[in-house]
């Protein structure tokens, strides 16, 4: 594999391990989640299985339902559903980070958890091999039907939250920063960054095996 592949690689790998790093803080601030970890939670408490299968569950619906609308996927978007989920759930078995049972210990955590997931979005969107599962579906959502990505998002988000609530899903005031600020955090990291996210061509897996077949010729 041509070095920058493996370069990649690992910038895909790093970003998921931060991003579950701050979803298990979410998860443990225990002050209410963001829309999707809603759903999952619900799902998993609904279904007796762990967070991360609960989340693989919703990833590959996700993507199911993107390419339903024509999106395409890359090698990353696969890694993002499994590797993700498995280190969630690792991070939950070790018990490395306790659960808050008050707003005062419980809101720092949430909020150090919401930068982590920002962090690592940036990190596995860096490496370019395929937008996340949810990602997608917006994306896919906003060119079939004509309307914006942020409009999109928010309809999805709305009955995401209803559906992860009515199968017992934590919300709460957890739930109103992530939904109100998570945008707006995830734009003031890029920045500070220099990312543009936008700019960015996410490889689909035709286009890798392409990329990699061609590497190999030469």
């Amino acid at each position: 594999m041509p070095n920058h592949y493996i370069r990649r690689l690992l910038w895909l790998v790093a970003g998921m391990l931060v991003s579950a790093v701050g979803i298990a803080m979410m998860l443990q601030a225990n002050i209410g989640l963001e829309p999707w970890s809603v759903l999952q939670q619900g799902l998993a408490q609904t279904l007796g299985i762990t967070y991360g299968t609960a989340s693989m569950i919703v990833g590959a619906a996700a993507i199911g339902a993107a390419m339903l609308c024509g999106e395409s996927f890359g090698f990353g978007t696969i890694i993002n559903i499994i590797l993700c989920a498995v280190f969630i759930d690792g991070l939950l078995w070790l018990g490395w980070i306790p659960q808050m049972h008050s707003l005062i210990t419980g809101l720092p955590l949430l909020l150090v958890g919401l930068e982590l997931l920002a962090l690592g979005t940036w990190m596995y969107m860096k490496s370019a091999l395929g937008a996340g599962p949810r990602d997608a579906l917006m994306v896919a959502l906003a060119r079939k039907t004509g309307r914006s990505v942020g409009l999109c998002r928010a309809t999805v988000e709305i009955f995401v939250i209803i559906a992860g609530f009515l199968l017992g899903g934590q919300v709460g005031i957890g739930t109103v920063i992530c939904a109100v600020g998570l945008g707006s955090l995830f734009n003031i990291n890029f920045h500070l960054l220099h990312f543009r996210a936008a700019d960015l061509h996410q490889e689909n897996v035709a286009e890798t095996l392409q990329n990699l077949r061609k590497a190999k010729r030469e």
